[in-house]
């Protein structure tokens, strides 16, 4: 461009969204990691285990501060490998037997029911359902027909970010929603 050579990206960073080549997102999800734990630490003093906070002040710091952070754009990034995501799932179980000071034989799914939080696939998934109910009955034609698709089969190789629709849960979202549904039941 005007005699100049531009030089080529790996990946671009796009309204808080970092883009690669073939849209993996492992950049953005690393990216987003970093960034939570810059905010979980910062934050850490108010969120560790001696901190005189409620649990449900400690809830919502951690919704209002850290979730967003990490959960910001999901619907374009919800459908990359679990693996990836797993890494933000991490920081969310951190923070719960941080906030709740269980001990280490505390089951994820106990500490995730006790703090009334999601799972981050379970709420990436919400996220998405909102998104795609919002955009599919939003009066520009070429938003309704970006989003009107049907998903691929889940096993095919391409993805899409309707995909995450029909994917079946993971494992701590599965005991997650079966611990609620039995406490919904003895309520």
């Amino acid at each position: 461009m005007l005699d100049a050579n531009i030089p080529w990206q790996r990946n671009y960073k796009y309204l808080g969204v970092t883009l690669d080549k073939n849209l993996h997102f492992r950049d953005h999800i690393e990216r987003v990691r970093n960034t939570a734990l810059f905010y979980k630490a910062r934050l850490g003093a108010m969120l560790i285990r001696k901190s005189k906070l409620s649990r449900r002040n400690k809830r919502t710091i951690y919704k209002m501060c850290i979730r967003t952070v990490m959960t910001y754009a999901s619907p374009v990034f919800a459908h990359a490998a679990p693996k990836a995501l797993h890494r933000l799932q991490v920081i969310q179980n951190k923070f719960c037997r941080a906030a709740t000071d269980a001990h280490w034989c505390v089951r994820n799914s106990i500490l995730h029911r006790d703090l009334e939080l999601p799972t981050i696939s379970k709420y990436m998934k919400d996220a998405s359902k909102r998104f795609f109910d919002i955009a599919g009955s939003h009066p520009n034609a070429l938003l309704r027909a970006a989003v009107d698709y049907q998903p691929t089969h889940p096993t095919h190789l391409i993805r899409r970010p309707r995909n995450v629709l029909t994917d079946p849960l993971d494992a701590l979202t599965a005991a997650v929603e079966s611990l609620n549904d039995v406490n919904d039941t003895h309520d």
